[in-house]
């Protein structure tokens, strides 16, 4: 039975023979030797991808290639929708519908496939992938939907699949992984398993495992509002970890709450609406950032929080029942629920031979069921690589968790030359963990915003800090300036400046692939790829 790399291969071999004078325009520099801007015109795309798939097919399927736990090298943080998203057929969009070549103008597994050997120059030898699951359609951000709207939180976004191959989604991400492990390169994923898309099949299925508001509640979710004190008590108790007199939410937030329908339906717009014993009709709302109480960022519209506890008292959502969990929820976990979640890892593991995981909001999950996903994932991969998205580098329970290594603040410090020194000269010698050492993350500025000079000099330190891990945010090594998502270190006014249509974390956009910038390639190149060869 043919590897799913080989079915790959299979099916370009055949469509090389019926397509031969397409239009298909792809960078430059993602054909070797990588040392080339602008667009090159391809009459034959499935020869081009055919003849890439053919050469890693030569290389040994081999596990004792890979890099260890203990040393994944230099990892490259991608989200592959937008990562090899280009304009193929010179139509001045990226959306999700097909080019008149009828290949895909968004990313996909195929052509990431492709750039596979621009990593391995780069010097790349792990890729971290953003959420690749399957996302929600309805109250979409952008004008694609956001990844961390998980539908369905096992299986594989079908547009990361080029329909023309006819091998789906799940094939075509199999093949990805397998040629990463050919060409000794590891694969982790980001998983979000706290939430769920608003058109998640499982609402209907567990109507139990979601919180429920009056339908005629308006939409998006509004936070509880905290008076200021209230607010000061909130941040002291958990600076303290002492979640014994949580201050509730008001009381006029709490009446919106109803408990679980008997019976849903969905509605033509993609939302399940819900009906109680008593007759009232209700719908899972949409989210908000839970912690702080204060915080001020944009509502989410297209995703709503699990319920993981059962407690009929506290049947709200705010940053006491879905992050710093009350003292009377501790008897009321929803079993069933947190079965599924537990059991989400195993099946990613088994299904497509990850590497590891990066588990989203992890330190949010009740320690109980943190504890499960963890040694879930362990039982089914000892060496599995497990990261933390926190960013405190000296948190001794990240150890004692069973994590490798966490996100940790490097892009915190990335703000100038002068930061970075006082960041390589106090604080990293005092980190506890090892940590993802990269001055920007898909939720930050670009480095290359700062500054030719500040992006040189951070990714120096970056390769020689102790203990980090360093990283690199697609896109970064080409000097791009647009950020993928505005989460982190943004003014008001910037998140103004980025509505979601221009963050590609939610929108069709494309990297400065034709143009980059050619000394912090080199610069990059330099120190990572004479050490990957």
């Amino acid at each position: 039975m043919p590897t799913p790399l080989e079915s790959v291969c299979k099916r370009l071999e055949t469509l090389s023979t019926l397509q031969t004078t397409v239009q298909y325009r792809i960078p430059a520099l993602w054909i070797p030797p990588h040392t080339t801007g602008g667009v090159r015109l391809l009459r034959n795309p499935a020869a081009y991808y055919h003849s890439i798939v053919r050469s890693i097919l030569e290389q040994p399927l081999s596990p004792q290639k890979q890099p260890t736990r203990e040393s994944t090298g230099l990892i490259y943080l991608t989200y592959i929708r937008h990562t090899t998203a280009w304009d193929h057929d010179g139509s001045g969009t990226i959306t999700y519908d097909l080019g008149t070549d009828h290949w895909r103008q968004t990313g996909t597994c195929l052509k990431l496939i492709a750039l596979l050997p621009y990593l391995r120059w780069l010097g790349v030898t792990t890729l971290l992938l953003l959420p690749p699951t399957t996302h929600g359609r309805t109250h979409a951000k952008g004008t694609l939907g956001s990844p961390y709207a998980p539908q369905d939180h096992c299986t594989i976004e079908e547009t990361l699949a080029e329909p023309i191959l006819e091998e789906g989604a799940t094939i075509e991400f199999a093949a990805l992984v397998e040629a990463c492990h050919r060409l000794g390169m590891q694969v982790i994923v980001e998983l979000a398993m706290r939430v769920a898309s608003l058109d998640c099949p499982l609402i209907a299925h567990h109507p139990d495992w979601f919180y429920w508001v009056r339908e005629d509640v308006p939409q998006p979710l509004r936070p509880p509002h905290f008076l200021p004190e209230q607010v000061t008590q909130i941040k002291e108790a958990v600076e303290r970890r002492d979640f014994s007199e949580l201050p509730p939410p008001p009381p006029e937030y709490r009446a919106q709450f109803v408990e679980p329908p008997q019976r849903v339906l969905q509605r033509s717009d993609g939302l399940f609406v819900g009906e109680t014993t008593s007759g009232e009709r209700c719908i899972v709302p949409s989210v908000f950032a839970d912690y702080p109480p204060d915080d001020n960022q944009p509502l989410w519209t297209d995703i709503t929080y699990f319920r993981l506890h059962t407690h009929s008292h506290c049947n709200y959502i705010a940053y006491d029942t879905v992050r710093y969990y009350r003292p009377e929820l501790e008897g009321s976990v929803n079993t069933a629920l947190c079965n599924y979640i537990a059991s989400v890892i195993p099946r990613w593991i088994e299904r497509f031979h990850v590497d590891g995981v990066l588990l989203d909001m992890g330190h949010a999950f009740p320690p109980s069921l943190h504890r499960a996903i963890i040694e879930n994932a362990r039982r089914s991969q000892r060496d599995l690589i497990m990261i933390e998205e926190s960013f405190d580098r000296s948190d001794p329970s990240i150890r004692q968790l069973g994590y490798d290594l966490v996100v940790g603040d490097v892009w915190h410090w990335s703000s100038s030359i002068a930061s970075l020194q006082h960041f390589s000269q106090t604080h990293a010698p005092k980190s506890s963990n090892r940590y993802l050492a990269s001055p920007d993350t898909h939720n930050t500025p670009r480095i290359a915003s700062r500054g030719i000079c500040t992006a040189l000099y951070a990714f120096a330190v970056c390769s020689q800090l102790p203990g980090g891990i360093p990283l690199i945010t697609s896109g970064s090594e080409l000097g791009e300036c647009e950020p993928i998502n505005t989460g982190l270190g943004f003014s008001a006014d910037d998140i103004a400046h980025y509505p979601p249509e221009r963050l590609p974390l939610f929108s069709g956009r494309t990297l400065r692939w034709d143009h980059p910038d050619w000394e912090i390639l080199e610069f990059i190149g330099s120190i990572y790829g004479r050490k990957a060869h």
